[in-house]
Parts: C-alpha cells; sequence; structure tokens
C-alpha cells in the first residue's frame, strides 16, 4: 500500500471522531438542551442552538427581539411561554421595574450554571449516542468522540460568557407587528460606560417585556423626553405607502414628518389627489420638493393647514430648526427624452452654493438639513450636523467631515407600480432628538414587507455606531488667517 494511502486512512481515523463528536454535539444540543426556567412572574423556554452570537427574545404574540450580545457561533433564544400579567402588575406596582430587575437578575444568573451544564451533557450524550451508532465497540472512538463535543461546546460557552454584552439590548432588532414595535423596542437610551452592563442590558430586556405585556391594560408608552421625527421619502403616489407612514407616526407617537420628496412619480395633476392624505397624519408635516414633484404639487401641499413646505427656508417644528430646499431639476418618470445620469448629478452638486448662502445668513445653524439627493449638500459636510434624504431608494448611512447623512428607501414601496410588484419594502426612520439640546441620539430603520405584511425595526445609537460626531469643515470653506501686526 502506497504511503499517502496509509496517511490519507490514518488522518481519516483521527478526523472521523472529531466529525462524530461535533455532529453528535449539535444532535444533543437541539434534542436534550431546551429547557424551561421560572425568572421572576416569566416562564421562560430556553433553547441553544447554532448561529452568529445573538440572544433572542420571543414574547409572543407581539414579536421578538434580537441583540448582536456576544462573539462565537451559538445563539440564544429565549421565549416567554407564560406571564402572569396581574402578578407581573403587582410586582411592578409595588417595586418597579428596578425590583423586577433584582428579582429577575438573581433567578437568571441562578439558573446560568444549571442551564450550562445542561447544554455541556445534552452535547456529550448526543455525541456518545451517534458515536456508539457509527463506531459500535471501538470505544476509543466513541470517547474521542464524547471529548470533542465535550471542548467545543465548553470552549463555546466560555467565548459567550466571556464576551458575553447584556447592553446590546439598548440598540436591537424588532421583528413582529406594527402596532407594538414602539412598545417592544422601548424609549431611547444613550450608550455609556459609566453603566454597568449587565444591569442596562437586563433592564432593557425587562422594560421591554413589562411595556409589551401590561400595554394590554393600557398603560402609557415611556420615553417622552425626546423629539421623535418620522422620516419618509419616495411615496411616489403609493396609496400603500401613505397608509404605512401614517401608521408608523400613530405607533411611535412622532411629533412631526419630513417628507423629504418625490411625493408623485408622472407630475401630473391627477397624482396631486396623494396630498389629500397628508392632513390625516393629525401632526406637522414638513416637505421638500424631489425631481419628481412639481410646483404645483408643491404649491397645493403649501395650502393644506398642517404641512410647511420648505424650499430655501427655515422651519422651527417642536423645537428643531429645520432647513430645506427642493430639488434644482423636474424630471418625472416617462420623460421622453430620458436623463443623463452625469448631467442630473452636476445640477445637484450645483445647488450647493446657494445652500451655503441660505445657511450663511442664518443666526443660529439647523439643527436638520433635508434635501431630495443628498448630494446637494455633499460640499457642505463639515458644517452641518445632519443631513436626511432620499432618492436612491436605499436605506444607507455615512458620515464625512463629521456630518451624519441618513438616506431613508422609498416609503411607497414601488410607488405607482405597487400593485404590480410587491418585491420592495416599504421603508421609513424615525429620528429621536434630546431635548433641549436639539441632538440626534438614535434612530430606528422601520421597514414592512407588503406582502407579507412582516415588519422589522432595527434601533440605532449615535454614541455607539458613530462615536463622537466632530463637524470639520473643509479647507476650502475655512476663511484665512488675517494677522494684523502690533
Amino acid at each position: 500500500m502506497a504511503p499517502w494511502t496509509e496517511r490519507v486512512r490514518y488522518a481519516t481515523r483521527l478526523a472521523l471522531p472529531v466529525v462524530v463528536g461535533l455532529v453528535g454535539a449539535w444532535l444533543g444540543g437541539a434534542l436534550f438542551a431546551p429547557a424551561e426556567v421560572r425568572t421572576g412572574p416569566f416562564r421562560v423556554a430556553v433553547r441553544p442552538a447554532l448561529g452568529r452570537g445573538v440572544t433572542d427574545l420571543g414574547l409572543p404574540p407581539f414579536g421578538r427581539v434580537v441583540a448582536d450580545t456576544h462573539v462565537g457561533p451559538l445563539d440564544l433564544s429565549a421565549t416567554l411561554t407564560d406571564v402572569g400579567v396581574r402578578r407581573l402588575t403587582e410586582v411592578v406596582g409595588r417595586v418597579g421595574i428596578q425590583g423586577l430587575v433584582d428579582q429577575v437578575q438573581a433567578d437568571a444568573l441562578d439558573a446560568v450554571p444549571r442551564l450550562a451544564l445542561r447544554l455541556l451533557l445534552a452535547a456529550v450524550v448526543g455525541a456518545g449516542m451517534l458515536g456508539a451508532l457509527v463506531f459500535r465497540r471501538r470505544l476509543r472512538a466513541v470517547g474521542a468522540a464524547c471529548l470533542t463535543a465535550l471542548v467545543a461546546v465548553g470552549g463555546l460557552e466560555a467565548l459567550a460568557w466571556v464576551t458575553y454584552r447584556p447592553a446590546a439590548f439598548t440598540e436591537p432588532r424588532y421583528v413582529g407587528s406594527l402596532g407594538t414595535a414602539s412598545h417592544l423596542i422601548g424609549p431611547v437610551r444613550e450608550a455609556t460606560d459609566r453603566i454597568e452592563d449587565f444591569r442596562v442590558g437586563l433592564q432593557a430586556l425587562i422594560a421591554s417585556a413589562t411595556r409589551a405585556y401590561t400595554s394590554i391594560q393600557a398603560q402609557p408608552l415611556p420615553g417622552a423626553g425626546s423629539v421623535r421625527v418620522l422620516h419618509v421619502s419616495d411615496l411616489h403616489a403609493s396609496p400603500l405607502g401613505m397608509d404605512f407612514a401614517r401608521e408608523v407616526a400613530d405607533a411611535f407617537e412622532v411629533d412631526l414628518v419630513v417628507d423629504t420628496g418625490d411625493l408623485t412619480s408622472f407630475g401630473t395633476p391627477l397624482e396631486d389627489l396623494i396630498t389629500a392624505r397628508i392632513a390625516a397624519f393629525g401632526r406637522p408635516y414638513v416637505f421638500v420638493r424631489g425631481n419628481h414633484d412639481s410646483l404645483a404639487l408643491q404649491a397645493e401641499v403649501a395650502r393644506l393647514p398642517n404641512a410647511i413646505v420648505l424650499d430655501g427656508n427655515v422651519a422651527e417644528v417642536a423645537g428643531l430648526r429645520i432647513y430645506g430646499l427642493g430639488h434644482p431639476a423636474f424630471t418625472p418618470s416617462g420623460t421622453e427624452e430620458g436623463i443623463d445620469p452625469e448631467a442630473f448629478e452636476e445640477e445637484a452638486r450645483g445647488a450647493a452654493e446657494a445652500i451655503r448662502e441660505d445657511l450663511a445668513r442664518l443666526e443660529e445653524p439647523p439643527d436638520i438639513v433635508a434635501v431630495h439627493d443628498d448630494r446637494m449638500v455633499e460640499d457642505l459636510a463639515g458644517e452641518i450636523p445632519l443631513v436626511v434624504s432620499g432618492h436612491f431608494h436605499r436605506t444607507t448611512a455615512r458620515v464625512i467631515r463629521g456630518t451624519l447623512f441618513l438616506r431613508v428607501g422609498t416609503t411607497g414601496g414601488n410607488g405607482a407600480g405597487v400593485f404590480r410588484g410587491l418585491d420592495v419594502p416599504l421603508s421609513a426612520e424615525v429620528l429621536y432628538f434630546s431635548r433641549p439640546e436639539s441632538r440626534l441620539i438614535a434612530y430606528d430603520v422601520i421597514e414592512q414587507d407588503p406582502e407579507t405584511g412582516s415588519l422589522s425595526v432595527t434601533r440605532h445609537l449615535i454614541s455607539r455606531d458613530y462615536g463622537e460626531l466632530v463637524l470639520t469643515p473643509s479647507a476650502s470653506v475655512i476663511p484665512p488667517l488675517t494677522v494684523t501686526p502690533g
């Protein structure tokens, strides 16, 4: 027999117990590791699984709250199977959320060693059972498979324990129904190194569950200390998109709406009927014209009692100073000559100088600059704190010289073509500003599949995602220093 053949057989003999051990550990974990524990007034079904290092908290029937809590391919899934709402209300009324946190924290920390040991034993038992089926009486191979399961699962548990960050639940992702999204995802909390990570994360979890289940008894939504702004764009005359935006505005109890344009698509008078839905928001509706919107549409919006049209001017709404300018181009869909992308971009960027002149005349800089296409103000990066825009039908965020540029996708989905294909999600953002500084502290990205109705909400904390944003104007706009001899 050739030497290489012998080496292959030897390697196979070594590798096979490892593979069997890993597969057996996975099977054992899936079959025997799930358990049910009681933490305070909650009964929780815990299920570990291979994954990407998240903790998934299920709060049926409302939805799920997911956070990237730790490193390693081990997912922790916890689903509430029983909640004593009356007992929960009594406990919160007697000792408050802090007291409930103390109770749940003690129960959870007591259960962690037992759950870890259960997963470890389940993995070893699974590896042993599979090893016995594969290797039969080859006890050394069966033992090697069990040892592999013990080391692999024990290592994953140790890695998850060392890197676990419950404070990640201050920046969660929510999946569920729109009506309870704002209850589950909770009020905005700023990231801070001065708060114990475990406690702040646990408090976020418990507060989410308490809000959700006591909301059955009409408990008011907390977190009213911030100014909430709904940012929508590219509705493209979609009634479905307008209904979605209004539902988000109501569910998140926003103070105002900022629409960064393309309310229509073809620029026809018939599409102007979509403006009739703006009054139904029942709150200030700030509008900036997009490249699909005509001046006639802008005038129609301006006549609405709750609408504020920005076109080279500033308005103060709910304590926020907002500047906006309509898009310099008018290119409705179906334009026969088509659109030259390079000329379109050049025209958009050409608006920067007019915007700079407008801002220079202001006594105070605006808190928000709203435009349809953020290329209109890209040259002003480093001079303004926040730009909100749309146009590109993709939700993105970027920082240029300390200026945060937030692009929302398309709130109208496929717009006028929404009934021909429901493959584009409806998108919106809810921005949270601190009082009285009018400083952006967080924003939620909200997307809904128009076909299935499934909704996701992802929270972004400014301090955690971007750090401290310091405006740094480009050298071309910094006036030269003049030194006068003494």
